[in-house]
């Protein structure tokens, strides 16, 4: 496959952020108990997922066999990926799309016989089409799907951030006090599930749920600049991967935020078309998303006090044709003053080969500790070079 031909049909960045509004107008366990008191909950599928707030992929079966899909709470529709659309069916209508970035077009069908474990994707009633070859570009996965709302709106769902394990289990009306701190959730007109918190004890936010964002969160223009006008903080930039292509976005280390009976401090937030909290804020919880009683339950996890960084060496990296490549290179960053160009082919990184990382450890890595040198081996044209720079972190 043609490298520069796939470079230049890409737009992606280093954080993730697959949001997909739908405007008006591994393998499953056997179903199981699982003892939380004198009334089990039972488990309707369990499937093993990454930890420390990776994207969660999880098996669909379809037309016999398993594809990965990605679920993503802040997706209001199911969709498949344009490679399956000869197997949907007629279209069923065509709707305009509201992305972080730009707004998309995408087809409707109705929902096909596909599974996730015991649980049939049918039950969703429609599905969405669209190219999702940036997502897996930046996932550095083979993704043919996201789970969304109009699918998850029925269900329970538990995710064990420390145990690496996803849990749909059987809904009943009863609270589970052991499961965490309760907090209401509420839906916009769009279905998208939100809770509320505040930023400094004193701005109050309404943040989406947004597991198919892999960053710590989000705030609306409107709240960032109120943010900076009555607080001195420093802005640093950032690309973020949409569903219409890359976008610019500013983003700001907050001193105080609480949600519920939980405070938390210096948490990097970005700017965008709206207030969200992301993969890498709930992986620090316990979380149980009970859906059809409209309530979360957040409780502490191993990481609910690790530092949040954003990345430290001006690299936005993807993965394409089984290779590391950089997209860009911020202007006065580490990577650049090293020599690192975009288009460039990561070969190695500290003795290790570029391919042994899962794109996200290695995202993961370039964040790791103001200071941390960092050796790579790169093709850059027909040469290859060794480089090295130190993190420096930004904000």
């Amino acid at each position: 496959m043609d490298l520069e031909k796939i470079y230049k049909s890409l737009k992606v960045g280093l954080f993730l952020s697959f949001l997909v509004l739908f405007l008006a107008g591994g393998c499953a366990d056997e179903p199981q108990s699982t003892s939380d008191g004198p009334d089990d909950q039972k488990v309707l599928a369990q499937f093993k997922i990454s930890k420390d707030g990776y994207p969660i992929l999880l098996p669909v079966t379809f037309k016999d066999k398993e594809y990965l899909f990605l679920l993503d709470t802040g997706c209001s529709h199911t969709v498949f990926d344009t490679s399956f659309k000869h197997k949907l069916g007629n279209v069923k209508k065509v709707k305009r799309a509201l992305t972080a970035g730009n707004r998309i077009v995408a087809e409707l069908f109705d929902a096909p016989e596909a599974f996730l474990g015991p649980l049939n994707v049918k039950d969703c009633g429609e599905v969405a089409c669209f190219d999702l070859k940036m997502l897996q570009s930046v996932i550095g996965r083979k993704v043919s799907g996201l789970i969304g709302m109009n699918f998850l709106k029925k269900h329970v769902v538990q995710i064990d951030f420390d145990k690496g394990t996803l849990s749909f289990l059987q809904p009943q009306e009863q609270q589970r006090s052991q499961w965490g701190n309760e907090l209401p959730i509420s839906y916009n007109p769009l279905g998208i599930p939100q809770i509320t918190g505040n930023i400094y004890d004193s701005i109050k936010v309404d943040f989406w749920i947004d597991t198919g964002a892999n960053s710590t969160g989000g705030l609306s223009s409107d709240i960032f600049d109120q943010i900076l006008s009555e607080k001195e903080l420093k802005t640093s930039e950032i690309l973020f991967a949409t569903a219409s292509g890359v976008i610019r976005q500013r983003e700001i280390r907050i001193d105080s935020l609480s949600v519920g009976s939980f405070k938390y401090q210096y948490l990097i937030f970005g700017e965008g078309n709206w207030s969200y909290l992301g993969l890498s804020f709930l992986s620090r919880h316990g979380v149980t998303l009970d859906f059809p009683n409209n309530r979360i339950y957040l409780k502490k996890g191993k990481g609910f006090k690790k530092d949040d960084e954003t990345d430290m060496s001006g690299l936005h990296l993807l993965h394409i044709s089984n290779k590391t490549v950089v997209y860009s290179v911020d202007e006065g960053s580490p990577a650049q003053k090293a020599g690192i160009k975009a288009k460039d082919i990561i070969l190695k990184l500290n003795d290790k080969d570029a391919n042994q990382y899962d794109i996200s450890e290695l995202r993961r890595l370039l964040m790791s500790r103001d200071g941390h040198k960092i050796m790579m081996t790169i093709k850059q044209g027909d040469d290859v070079k060794d480089v090295s720079f130190l993190l420096k972190k930004k904000i």
